[in-house]
């Protein structure tokens, strides 16, 4: 996916990305080709500031003419763009009458006036037509009541954890009478849901409380008719349970969910709507499966695999039959779920590549130039950048067992010369790294003369779910050690000096790095970012406890020995590696008091640290000032360790 578009134009002077190029990158989003493949609608995402309610524009590429326009005003926040099935009209998410408030709108695919046809108090998401057109429908969060409101007002607020949830519920529209009917179960949350064929009826996710917990470990799918009749069970899944699809015929419902006990561990998996046992429909596939979705015509499902550090698009058939229709393998991967013509002749996707951001792509099923078209070119200037050159690397790790991963050498690179080497730990742990731009640590640290090794140790996704599923009773150990045979590897090869080497992650990355430092000394800097060194604690305040059952056979109040053996806490008196620690205040996911652990220690010790809190921020930063702020922390502490 690489293309002479984003090459230097003066490759003589070319300068690092800078922390504000990054933090205000447009990135494409979402993207949704028409029924007849010939238009496709993104959007774009304004850099956020937290005194600002977010701004999101929705944009429009002819797929023949190769043009791309703006084809909202881009002040407001519009987003989930959805044609309607014979491609006439575009459903979509705004606030242009009340900012911060959400409605659905509904206007003609040749341009004109968007009509308001659903006004409702609470947070939107997941808008979809009716297969035929005559119906939409929406998840909507319940809203504060006006009880609620007067207390808050009057400073009359008690918490009581685990009662009074704001569920999300399940609308259904009609978009020309205005009329709107709740049709999900009250008192049951709505994670997902999907439109049979014959568009009376729906099959919804549903858990029985909001808790992220749950949604992870108890779900249900039940089919409930669109007017709100009752609902019927069809299925309990294990783990967390993704992209509901129909038969044609309406008999079965197929869903992404995990293989063996890892969570993102996953596979496809379809069950007779009046019930029995699932069955597998990729079966021994060697990738992860990342979106599914069913083909406009026909009956055939629509794939979208992680390979290795590449992408993939399948058709896929009931009885588990695959066909390739797109490969990324060797240039680039897919950001974000392909959209695919009703047809099956274009894939619309989001690609990037190391060298490449994202940017809109189409690809012509079944012609004689495979090559797949680049129709946005949304940040012209990081053309000017100094990348790093990325290439797939293997090495062998302990037990013979084959690793791979990513490295990107730094601007500039000479043969022969050994260059401070940052091991990149990525998140998950059931997650990967890809051929993407990853701007923000990698490409640039890279221009500012580092080599980046970007491992996808056991546990990662892309490799199948024996792969995956690896890391089962031994948290921090295969993956530790694939880690540092990869060091080992690249200083072997003469390219990074072992007298200079940097660890450095965010999430389950941050928690790698934690475990590193108090394992070994070989590195002279590290960087935590929202990581948990604490797996003890950190059970009982993060918001997905019970995910550590995906690793650990027992939870940590039945055993707690294995949890805390494996925390960087229990063996940080061995730690000796100055480290950075960045984390934001309003993390859920991994809490803050997480980072403050560690930097409590290491301080405690008289170990080099510095403690940096991000106010307003969740599990990963969101806000452009604080964006660019992590950035340059991130450059600083690296070199002020590794090259000053």
């Amino acid at each position: 996916m690489s293309d002479a578009s984003v090459a230097n134009e003066d490759p003589s002077t070319p300068a690092p990305l800078t922390p504000e190029q990054i933090a205000n990158q447009q990135v494409p989003e979402d993207p949704r080709i028409s029924p007849d493949g010939s238009r496709i609608l993104f959007t774009v995402r304004a850099a956020s500031k937290s005194s600002e309610h977010p701004v999101c524009a929705i944009w429009a590429a002819d797929v023949d003419s190769g043009e791309t326009f703006q084809f909202s005003t881009g002040v407001t926040a519009d987003t989930e763009p959805r044609w309607s099935p014979d491609g006439s009209r575009i459903a979509l998410l705004s606030d242009r009458a009340e900012r911060g408030k959400q409605s659905v709108y509904v206007m003609p695919a040749a341009g004109g006036e968007a009509v308001r046809v659903f006004d409702q108090e609470g947070d939107m998401e997941s808008l979809t037509w009716s297969p035929d057109g005559t119906r939409l429908a929406v998840i909507v969060t319940e809203p504060e009541t006006d009880e609620e409101k007067k207390r808050n007002e009057e400073k009359d607020d008690v918490n009581v954890w685990d009662t009074d949830y704001k569920f999300q519920r399940l609308w259904v529209l009609d978009p020309v009478a205005k009329s709107a009917t709740c049709v999900s179960p009250e008192g049951r949350h709505v994670v997902r849901y999907a439109w049979a064929p014959d568009s009376l009826r729906l099959v919804l996710n549903l858990t029985s409380t909001p808790r992220i917990d749950d949604i992870f470990k108890n779900t249900d799918l039940s089919v409930v008719t669109r007017d709100g009749g009752e609902t019927i069970s069809v299925h309990s899944p294990y783990g967390d349970t993704h992209d509901l699809v129909w038969s044609r015929d309406g008999s079965k419902i197929a869903w992404i969910g995990p293989a063996g006990r890892v969570v993102n561990a996953d596979y496809v998996y379809s069950i007779s709507v009046d019930g029995g046992e699932p069955v597998c429909l990729t079966e021994g596939y060697e990738g992860t499966v990342e979106s599914l979705r069913l083909l406009g015509d026909g009956d055939s499902l629509i794939i979208h695999g992680a390979e290795s550090i590449y992408s993939a698009v399948y058709l896929l058939g009931w009885d588990g039959s695959m066909q390739q229709l797109y490969s990324t393998h060797g240039d680039g991967s897919l950001a974000e779920p392909p959209s695919v013509s009703h047809d099956g002749q274009r894939i619309a996707f989001v690609g990037e590549s190391m060298s490449s951001p994202p940017d809109v792509w189409v690809f012509q099923t079944g012609a004689e130039d495979s090559s797949p078209s680049k129709l946005t070119n949304l940040n012209p200037e990081l053309g000017n950048a100094a990348l790093g050159e990325a290439e797939l690397v293997r090495w062998s790790s302990d037990a013979d067992v084959d690793i791979e991963g990513i490295l990107v050498k730094p601007h500039g690179y000479k043969s022969g010369e050994k260059y401070p080497l940052i091991a990149l730990v990525h998140g998950g742990p059931t997650w990967r790294w890809t051929d993407g731009f990853h701007a923000t640590w990698a490409q640039s640290l890279a221009g500012n003369g580092f080599a980046i090794l970007m491992p996808n140790p056991r546990g990662s996704t892309g490799r199948g779910p024996a792969f995956s599923n690896a890391i089962y009773n031994d948290v921090g150990g295969g993956e530790f050690r694939d880690m540092m045979t990869g060091v080992d590897a690249m200083i072997e090869r003469g390219i990074a000096d072992p007298d200079r080497l940097g660890v450095g992650g965010w999430s389950w990355g941050g928690y790698m790095t934690g475990w590193t430092i108090s394992q070994t000394n070989r590195f002279k800097a590290a960087i935590m970012g929202a990581g948990l060194p604490n797996m003890v604690s950190d059970n009982g305040i993060g918001d997905i406890p019970t995910a550590n059952l995906s690793y650990f056979e027992k939870t940590v109040y039945e055993d707690p020995e294995p949890y805390w053996e494996r925390s960087a806490i229990r063996h940080l008196r061995n730690a000796t590696t100055p480290t950075l620690i960045l984390h934001g205040e309003e993390d859920r996911r991994v809490a803050m008091p997480q980072g403050m652990e560690l930097y409590t220690g290491l301080r405690t010790l008289g170990i080099e640290t510095q403690f940096v809190t991000y106010p307003r921020e969740p599990h990963g930063i969101q806000e452009t000032k604080h964006q660019i702020d992590l950035i340059q922390r991130v450059i600083d502490w690296y070199t002020k360790h590794l090259k000053d």
